[in-house]
């Protein structure tokens, strides 16, 4: 005995949903689906890499602070691989504030200096707010800024950044410690954002330094918009 059409296409919807397909293509969930055949740790990997955020290429590199050619700041606190008595150590960045106004910036905007990806926005004990973040230069190299010691962070970690976006304020470090300036530092080696060149007390040789941390404004002025 034949069985009515919309019987049939009855049972064949029933078999459907109990198989979990569906007469919709390309209506997905947006789950991730993994490597085929890939191992627990591929998987894993994979995972981690889905929810990497894109890293946009940069565009050129601006100044921290004031305008985006730094106009009305200068370097006036310690300066890149100076002999710091304070840390014991050598410098591996520059301290900016405006000249002769002692405590006046404190609160003045700090803009990042190119896009990127903020890795890190947090408290560190010896050096106040920091913020971190990844840049991708068009040739593939890679680079990282820092900026500590600041009053508020205005980004977060995993946030996409723009170049001259605002993200935070000077501040004076941690207690209120410093005279308000802004330590900003260049790196070419992705290390922790407490990173000091100094182990157990002991200061890193000058060689060893920049194996890790760029002049700041020399590159700046070499990467210009």
């Amino acid at each position: 005995m034949k069985l009515p059409i919309y019987r049939i296409a009855l049972v064949i919807l029933l078999m459907l949903t109990i198989t979990g397909c569906s007469l919709l293509s390309g209506q997905g969930t947006g789950i991730f689906l993994p490597s085929p055949g890939g191992t627990e740790e591929q998987v894993d990997e994979d995972l981690k890499r889905s929810r990497q955020p894109k890293i946009p290429l940069t565009d050129g590199f601006d100044f921290p602070v004031g305008n985006r050619n730094g106009a009305g700041w200068a370097v006036t606190g310690y300066d890149f691989m100076q002999w710091s008595n304070y840390s014991n150590s050598w410098h591996p960045g520059e301290d900016w504030n405006i000249p002769g106004v002692g405590n006046g910036d404190w609160g003045e905007l700090v803009y990042t200096i190119a896009n990127g990806v903020v890795i890190f926005s947090g408290w560190n004990t010896a050096l106040g707010n920091i913020i971190l973040i990844e840049h991708h230069l068009p040739n593939g190299d890679k680079v990282w800024s820092q900026y500590a010691h600041l009053d508020r962070r205005m980004v977060y970690k995993g946030d996409t950044v723009s170049r001259r976006q605002q993200i935070g304020t000077v501040g004076r470090g941690p207690e209120n410690r410093f005279a308000a300036h802004l330590h900003f530092e260049i790196r070419s080696q992705p290390i922790p954002a407490n990173a000091w060149p100094r182990t157990a007390g002991h200061p890193w040789v000058r060689s060893r330094v920049l194996e890790y941390w760029i002049h700041p404004s020399n590159f700046i002025h070499s990467n210009r918009p």
